[in-house]
């Protein structure tokens, strides 16, 4: 009798091995791939779906990091406990948190500055004049100083993203824009910014996981 090899069920989803925390790094790696996409858009809907995944998965990389650790090491919730009192105090990641619970609810926690005309941006010498016309076109009468001076031109600028007051209308709560992350000051924190900066937290705080449990 010959022998046959046994088929896989065709249209079956295989099992997939699975490591010690690798679920939950799944969720650091789409949260990089979030931050790319951000980073990569061309238009604000985009932009704003990266910003929702992001958040998104952070708080789901956080919530699995806990429960396998909690599960699998009888010492681990004390300790990550720790680590879990700091993110939730910190200005930044206590931000991206309330942002995540917008998400939830179907508001994204993303608003844009205000749209404006950039008037002869990089342009050095003389301008007598400029038109506008109805079809969007414009006309200037200038002249720059030296001929490897670009030319007067006119640059929309549409906005850029920036992270608003997160109002909680529920509890009468309000979050401001973070001014701090893990006691630094933050000059300017874009939805970009404060997201790489998250992203290294919650990467530092896997690695230091690893480091004292295995």
């Amino acid at each position: 009798m010959a022998r046959k090899q046994i088929q896989f069920l065709a249209g079956a989803i295989a099992p997939a091995p699975r490591s010690l925390w690798s679920s939950a790094q799944e969720k650091l790696h789409e949260a990089g791939v979030a931050i790319e996409q951000m980073q990569q858009a061309h238009d604000r809907i985009q932009f704003e779906a990266g910003w929702s995944r992001f958040v998104d998965s952070i708080e789901e990389f956080w919530a699995r990091f806990f429960d396998e650790g909690k599960s699998t090491f009888s010492n681990f919730q004390p300790w990550a406990g720790a680590l879990d009192a700091r993110r939730k105090s910190d200005d930044l990641l206590g931000y991206l948190c309330q942002a995540r619970h917008q998400s939830q609810h179907g508001r994204i926690a993303i608003s844009w500055t205000e749209p404006r005309l950039q008037i002869a941006p990089n342009f050095s010498g003389h301008i007598r004049g400029l038109k506008f016309f109805a079809d969007g076109t414009f006309e200037f009468d200038a002249s720059p100083l030296h001929h490897s001076i670009p030319e007067a031109t006119v640059v929309f600028d549409p906005g850029a993203a920036e992270l608003p007051i997160i109002e909680n209308k529920r509890h009468k709560q309000k979050f401001n824009p973070p001014k701090s992350f893990e006691g630094q000051s933050l000059d300017a924190c874009t939805p970009v910014a404060a997201s790489l900066a998250a992203l290294g937290f919650y990467r530092r705080a896997l690695s230091l996981a690893f480091e004292e449990f295995t």
